[in-house]
């Protein structure tokens, strides 16, 4: 080949294949907006660019109140740890790219003396493995099904970080609800204790009956401190995976916890989905698919060794003088001391492993689905049975016993405790919601992605 043309076939050789995970990262960010409906929210590109973008995007984000769609298009966008879990669609995209490459031709040479002190001789070799050719094919297909493999193992960290972000928005949403009703409740206990003390210096009541008034208001301000303490962590927790730091973490909500629930979905269709869409239950596919291809290139890789060359040699030592003479080259490896018996082995071992992991994920997804649904079922009839039950109750009490309050049946201290009992059972029932929507989230990723909306 004229050496002019060599710059270019070497150029079309390489240019065909890309070490950017573009296109890995695109079906990532389609998995992302068919599973949690957040389109555009893996960028495509990680360079210098694309992180100005982002970081542009998470400052609009922020400057309006947080709602959990809104969280969830932050964390995707800011979270480090998903941000280096996406660099394992490029380490695998480089190992597809390094799949298809040819092995590098090998250069040897040699210098030599004549004995008869003809002067120094010596050659170059130049040989290429004929093996590594045939093998291509095979190594490609490896590389792609840990290029899918990968793939599914990013989008399934996406999912786990989207239902991580949906119960940390819940339970600081929970949290700061919650503080707001120990508050009141701290309030009625102070006021029950101020009337004890103006009572018991009257000399009214007992000193027995004014303790235990105070003591009600020391175990309702140390739950607050307690409340105090609880809306902190929980706010952490949720800025920690929406990876904000500085004047960003002084976030506030758009709305409280969402009291509508959505309608039930029957088992069976969520056990089905649940097979069909669990990205965790697809890696496995692919991790025993990845071994079998690599059980199959090692079977072919028993194939001996066979490089092929060019070897140019100056004689020294002949009648003649010095001469260059120039000839192809051939060596074989010969498989006598390591046949590759106990690789293959090794290899069909895995194989027997990924397919036992497999299995096992799949009882695990189905029985991971059930506890969910019931843990979902139970939680929404908590929640019904407080908004038809409990509540109603609680609110009639306390009309009622201010009823009997305004005609002077009952005193200030039961009207007080009756108050107490009605904020006790608002706090519950927000507890309640807030336990509905962390079993909603959990269920969403047991079965791979958002539930499915059941018909009329």
């Amino acid at each position: 080949m004229n050496g002019r043309w060599m710059p270019f076939a070497m150029a079309t050789l390489l240019g065909c294949a890309s070490v950017q995970p573009s296109k890995a990262r695109h079906e990532v960010g389609e998995l992302v907006e068919q599973r949690v409906g957040l389109p555009g929210a893996i960028p495509e590109q990680q360079d210098a660019e694309s992180r100005a973008r982002v970081r542009v995007r998470v400052a609009e984000l922020m400057r309006r109140p947080l709602s959990v769609e809104r969280a969830l298009q932050v964390a995707m966008l800011n979270n480090r740890a998903l941000r280096a879990t996406l660099e394992d669609l490029g380490v695998a995209q480089a190992e597809l790219v390094q799949a298809g490459l040819l092995q590098n031709p090998v250069i040897s040479g040699d210098l030599v003396a004549s004995t008869r002190g003809n002067g120094l001789g010596g050659g170059l070799a130049l040989s290429q493995s004929l093996l590594s050719v045939f093998l291509i094919p095979a190594q490609r297909r490896v590389a792609k099904a840990r290029l899918a493999h990968a793939v599914v193992l990013v989008g399934q960290a996406t999912l786990t970080l989207a239902r991580d972000v949906r119960v940390a928005f819940v339970r600081a949403q929970a949290a700061e609800q919650a503080l707001g009703l120990h508050r009141s409740r701290a309030q009625a206990a102070e006021v029950a204790h101020e009337l004890a003390q103006r009572q018991f210096d009257a000399g009214n009541i007992t000193p027995l009956d004014q303790q235990l008034f105070a003591a009600a208001l020391d175990r309702a301000r140390v739950e607050l401190a307690d409340a105090q303490l609880a809306v902190t962590v929980a706010r952490e927790a949720l800025t920690r995976l929406l990876g904000l730091w500085g004047e960003d973490v002084a976030w506030t909500f758009a709305a409280p916890l969402d009291r509508v629930l959505p309608a039930e979905t029957e088992l069976g269709s969520l056990e089905q989905q649940g097979m069909k869409d669990r990205l965790d239950l697809s890696a496995a596919r692919f991790e025993a698919r990845s071994i079998e291809y690599a059980l199959s290139l090692r079977r072919r890789g028993m194939i001996p060794e066979l490089n092929v060359g060019l070897t140019a040699r100056n004689e020294v030592g002949n009648d003649i003088g010095h001469e260059w003479v120039l000839g192809p080259s051939l060596s074989l490896s010969l498989p006598i001391f390591d046949p590759g018996h106990a690789d293959i082995a090794r290899i069909q071992a895995y194989l027997r492993q990924a397919q036992h992991r497999l299995q096992d994920v799949a009882i695990h997804v189905r029985s991971e689905i059930r506890v969910h649904r019931a843990e979902l079922v139970a939680a929404r009839r908590k929640v019904e049975y407080y908004e038809r039950t409990v509540l109603p109750r609680a609110e009639s009490i306390t009309e009622l016993t201010l009823q009997q309050y305004n005609a002077m049946l009952v005193g200030t201290y039961q009207l007080l405790g009756t108050r107490t009992d009605q904020i006790d059972a608002r706090r519950e029932y927000v507890e309640a919601l807030r336990d509905y929507w962390v079993a909603h989230s959990e269920l969403e990723l047991a079965v791979g992605g958002r539930l499915p909306i059941p018909g009329p």
